[in-house]
């Protein structure tokens, strides 16, 4: 039976907006927590409860009554306490703020620093899955943002192209990942207590610098290669240091999640993209995105 009442927390971040859009189209019963009341970019369907995250009272009472909860929070570190609360109010399935890299099936991934809240969120839930159900979402790096932002090919500027740029890899759209969410609830016993992938596409940096070419051939590319390996080992100098540039570390962490061979970034053979209702975008689509990103 599929869970149809469900409360979101972080639903005006950058995610959050396209998971709540999804759940309302698919007739989903939407219940926002939000700790300012703002609702800017929502649809009107939804019902909005102003929570204080830090009373657990007022977010087991804003939670009362719900099936499913999903967090798209960026502190990933304060879910646990989302998660008892979730398991007070009744709460049936909870999705974590997952949604990027493959922290569930690769030991590398998971032992990048940066990824420390979100480990600490899926131990959690293994030990309280006798109580409470979960579903850990796997996307690999936002497709709009990876175009956008020029990290797989920059539209704009100089793409880093890191390692050879031969290497293919798992990428998502926004929109996907909320039908990827949609999916798990309308699938609560084949996403029980364990982690799904899904991808829009995968691709190489390569790939996607023959694309740009083709869709705009007056595009000259500008490229600058980049050494992953001396990243991650910079990226942990700066730890080290008294002073480091902690913000730079952690992004070259996720970057290295993404593309550096070895760590788990390519789902294409095995994914749950039929399950939960995500057929991912064919060569002439992807080529109209990437036309219309410039």
């Amino acid at each position: 039976m599929a869970f149809k009442k469900v409360a979101v927390a972080g639903a005006t971040g950058n995610l959050g907006p396209s998971i709540v859009n999804e759940l309302v189209n698919q007739g989903f019963e939407v219940t926002v927590l939000s700790s300012s009341g703002k609702t800017s970019g929502l649809p009107s369907a939804i019902k909005v409860v102003k929570v204080d995250y830090s009373s657990q009272d007022s977010v087991i009472s804003a939670l009362r009554g719900q099936e499913a909860f999903v967090s798209a929070i960026p502190k990933h570190e304060e879910q646990p306490a989302l998660i008892d609360a979730a398991i007070a109010a009744g709460v049936q399935r909870f999705i974590p703020s997952e949604f990027g890299s493959n922290i569930v099936g690769n030991e590398k991934v998971r032992a990048l620093p940066v990824f420390g809240g979100k480990v600490k969120t899926q131990d959690y839930l293994r030990a309280k899955q006798d109580q409470i159900s979960y579903t850990l979402i796997t996307n690999g790096l936002f497709l709009d943002w990876a175009i956008n932002l020029g990290w797989v090919v920059n539209l704009k500027g100089k793409t880093e192209i890191n390692d050879n740029g031969d290497g293919v890899h798992s990428f998502t759209l926004l929109s996907d990942i909320g039908k990827a969410v949609a999916g798990v609830l309308n699938n609560p016993e084949e996403t029980k207590n364990r982690g799904v992938y899904v991808q829009t596409v995968a691709l190489s940096q390569n790939q996607a610098l023959k694309i740009a070419q083709k869709v705009k051939p007056e595009f000259k590319a500008e490229t600058e290669s980049v050494d992953l390996g001396e990243v991650e080992k910079n990226a942990y100098a700066e730890l080290s240091k008294q002073n480091g540039d902690i913000g730079s570390a952690m992004l070259n962490f996720i970057k290295i999640s993404i593309f550096r061979e070895g760590y788990g970034n390519l789902w294409n053979d095995k994914n749950d993209n039929e399950l939960l209702g995500v057929k991912g975008l064919s060569e002439s689509e992807l080529e109209d995105l990437i036309a219309k990103s410039f």
